[in-house]
This record gives structure tokens, sequence and C-alpha cells, in this order.
């Protein structure tokens, strides 16, 4: 792999663990809303848990690219 990409990859790493901190952090304000809660529900239907999960595998392909660029 050569340089300039795996510093591209590193930078689409670290944006990616920044959507996902982002994304925990609006999940956990919904959390402080009590269920039923007009702004909880509003946050809920965003489906965080889905895009969480998205940007998570995003983050495991990156990082497993980075440690293997060769393969495993």
């Amino acid at each position: 792999m050569g340089r300039a990409r795996q510093e591209a990859m590193v930078e689409e790493l670290r944006k990616a663990e920044l959507v996902r901190d982002r994304l925990e952090g609006l999940d956990q304000i919904a959390r402080i809303y009590p269920e039923g809660h007009d702004m909880r529900v509003l946050i809920e239907q965003l489906h965080l848990d889905r895009a969480l999960r998205a940007v998570e595998e995003d983050i495991r392909t990156l990082r497993d690219t980075l440690i293997h660029p060769g393969g495993t």
C-alpha cells in the first residue's frame, strides 16, 4: 500500500471514529428523555443503531486493511 493511500485511509478512519462518537453521543442524549417524549421519539426515528452498526463495520474494515495491508 502506498504512503498516500495509507494516509488517506488513516484520515478516513479518524473521520469514521468521529462519526461513531457523535452518533453515540446523540444516542446518550436521547436516553436523557423519558420513553415516549417527543424529542426521544424524534431521535429514535433516526435509527442510530443501524447507522452505528454501519460505521463500526467501516471502522473494522479500515483498521484491518491498515493492520494487514496485504490481506490475511
